[in-house]
């Protein structure tokens, strides 16, 4: 595991907004923590995280999407992976962004 400081509502939205300009993402669902992370999660709920949609899980980051149909799934996916590893510049990294699509077009 990766030891990096916990993020910050800025982070995520910079998260968030570059996910969101990626071609054929459409919508930007809630990721579901672990069991591991769920008290990290509650605790999100009540402060100013609460309405983010990227959940970081431990070390890693969680993002779930809907894609517009017309681009291939598989691809916008990694185009996602690869925007949220660019956004967070010199921030140390998770260990893995799991980008899930929950919806085809």
């Amino acid at each position: 595991m990766i030891d990096a400081a916990p993020w910050t509502d800025d982070e995520l939205r910079a998260v968030e907004t570059a996910v969101l300009a990626v071609p054929g993402v459409t919508e930007l669902y809630r990721g579901r923590p672990t069991v591991g992370s769920a008290v990290a999660a509650v605790r999100r709920l009540g402060a100013s995280e609460g309405g983010l949609r990227v959940v970081p899980d431990g070390d890693v980051l969680r993002v779930v999407i809907g894609t517009d149909g017309a681009s291939p799934a598989p691809a916008v996916a990694r185009a996602v992976h690869d925007a949220v590893l660019t956004v967070l510049g010199t921030r140390t990294p998770p260990s893995r962004v799991d980008v899930r699509v929950a919806r085809v077009g």
